[in-house]
């Protein structure tokens, strides 16, 4: 039976310097690296062994065939039941070459008894966990391969309870006779109350659906389990911890509005449509000014690459194949130090203008409705090679990889899910294929297609709208099942949609603010 799961939030603090006990961080964090390592491949070489057997190549034959006729014919009762069969055959041979996750608790056990039993039994069993994490997505078709971790690389690790090895008590982080303080501020009300509640043992409740039944629960404020974390900052080694604690976090001083909110989320762009509010905004805006920094620095030291290991290019400046041995000047190494840097200054930037973005919202509206996205489909190259009819050459196979990754609007819309059910609001996904919000013209109630260049909606002679933020106004105007736009609404609410909108695009000209694949031309 599952254990039911309450309710878990993250605290995170720094540690109050303590020579010792940064050594023994260290020392462990190299442990669970091999460890972490030596499973990975136990599992790699072990999967090997397994497709290699005539049973598993019989198998996926007998899978592939059954999953092409089941694409025919769905409802399919027979092919549903052979389909099942294969996947519990399957699940029998992995079995058979102790290819899950309690096999990985079994072969650390001998490498921790090499290591002398440094590491806490509860850490490298967590470790172990990571390892097949990792595998599991190979082996299950979500990744094409795994990586190992390199020296020096490996960067938290954690237990499973706050009763044994690196535990929180009164304030302080113990690891058997060796103990630290948190760096809490005075000023970090925040921080200060949540400690408070873990002393105090404050209570909470929570929900639990089971069999169809939902029961209220109760419990108390404490800590699960703590997140040692290792980060390099400005060139200096610091260390954090995570608490990780059940219950809720406190409540800050945010009010949130009342109404729906329609978004339309771009892959660098959000769009917003409210009762109170229309806009546009770009997504982590302020870390376009690294990403231009992050470019350069990895020129220099491409070209630094290429002057240290000449031997290892191809006269057309490919890198040759087979193994290699790389050496890195100290301009290189100082280069990706640097690099390493901007990295880490962009990710917590992003995160912090994702989280001011996503508070701002909250008091326009209380439900919010969004589109699904396959952002991990848009990373994706092109399969079809295809030629320009203008130029006669190869057109580009890249999508948007380089802008999810700048602009990481999945993570937006956690973030914002998050806020707005901490809040008591409620964020409804609805499908993009049955919605066609791109699409659909409530005035002309048709749905008319688009090639995505096309950034402006045209329903009338006179009346003209940016395309997102009408997609955003049609997601406002969902009906109660999430499958379409309620016309009834959009008629009532339109023309207040498009006031709003006119004012907008007329604020955004007047600032001369550029908004990212809008189709609004500001002069320079």
């Amino acid at each position: 039976m599952a254990k039911k799961q309450s309710p878990t939030f993250v605290l995170t603090q720094e540690l109050k310097e303590h020579p010792l006990l940064f050594s023994v961080i260290e020392k462990e964090l190299e442990i669970c690296r091999v460890m972490y390592n030596a499973v990975l491949g136990n599992y790699l070489k072990l999967e090997k062994q397994m497709k290699r057997e005539k049973q598993f190549k019989r198998l996926m034959r007998q899978y592939k065939g059954v999953q092409k006729k089941l694409e025919k014919d769905t409802k399919n009762k027979q092919l549903t039941e052979e389909k099942r069969v294969l996947q519990q055959a399957f699940k029998s041979l992995r079995d058979q070459y102790e290819l899950n996750e309690y096999a990985s608790h079994h072969w650390v056990k001998a490498i921790r008894k090499h290591f002398g039993n440094q590491v806490n039994s509860a850490v490298a069993q967590k470790v172990a966990s990571r390892a097949w994490g990792a595998f599991e997505k190979k082996l299950f078709g979500q990744a094409k391969r795994v990586f190992f971790v390199r020296k020096g690389e490996f960067s938290s690790f954690e237990g499973k309870t706050n009763t044994t090895g690196w535990r929180f008590v009164d304030g302080f982080i113990v690891y058997k006779n060796v103990y630290t303080r948190l760096k809490t501020k005075k000023k970090d009300t925040y921080a200060n109350e949540v400690l408070k509640n873990i002393q105090q043992k404050t209570e909470f409740s929570y929900s639990v659906t089971s069999k169809g039944k939902t029961t209220v629960v109760k419990g108390t404020c404490h800590v699960k389990y703590v997140r040692i974390v290792k980060k390099t900052i400005r060139g200096k080694s610091r260390y954090f911890v995570n608490i990780v604690i059940a219950g809720y976090p406190p409540f800050k001083e945010r009010k949130i509005g009342k109404g729906n909110v329609g978004l339309d989320i771009g892959t660098s762009t959000v769009a917003v449509s409210s009762l109170k509010k229309v806009a546009l905004f770009n997504l982590a805006e302020p870390v376009k000014h690294l990403a231009r920094e992050i470019c350069l620095l990895q020129r220099k030291m491409d070209r630094s690459k290429r002057s240290t290991n000449p031997a290892h290019f191809l006269e057309n400046g490919t890198i040759k194949k087979g193994k290699k041995t790389w050496t890195f000047s100290k301009r290189y190494q100082r280069l990706k130090a640097k690099l390493t840097e901007l990295h880490r200054k962009q990710s917590d930037i992003r995160k912090w203008s994702h989280r001011t973005l996503a508070n701002s919202l909250l008091a326009i509206g209380d439900t919010f409705y969004c589109e699904t996205m396959n952002f991990k489909a848009l990373q994706k190259r092109r399969k079809e090679t295809e030629i320009s009819e203008k130029t006669g050459k190869f057109k580009r196979k890249k999508r948007f990889g380089k802008t999810l990754g700048h602009r990481a609007p999945s993570m937006f819309l956690s973030i914002l899910e998050e806020k707005v059910k901490r809040y008591n609001g409620y964020f409804r996904k609805v499908n993009t294929y049955t919605f066609k919000a791109s699409q659909y013209c409530h005035i002309r109630n048709e749905y008319i297609k688009k090639p995505l260049s096309q950034r402006w909606h045209i329903a009338g002679e006179e009346i003209k709208v940016q395309r997102d933020l009408y997609s955003a106004f049609l997601l406002m105007n969902a009906d109660d099942a999430g499958q379409q736009a309620n016309r009834e609404r959009c008629n009532i609410t339109f023309e207040q949609f498009k006031t709003q909108h006119d004012q907008f695009i007329k604020t955004i000209l007047g600032q001369k603010k550029l908004i990212l694949n809008s189709g609004i031309v500001v002069s320079t």
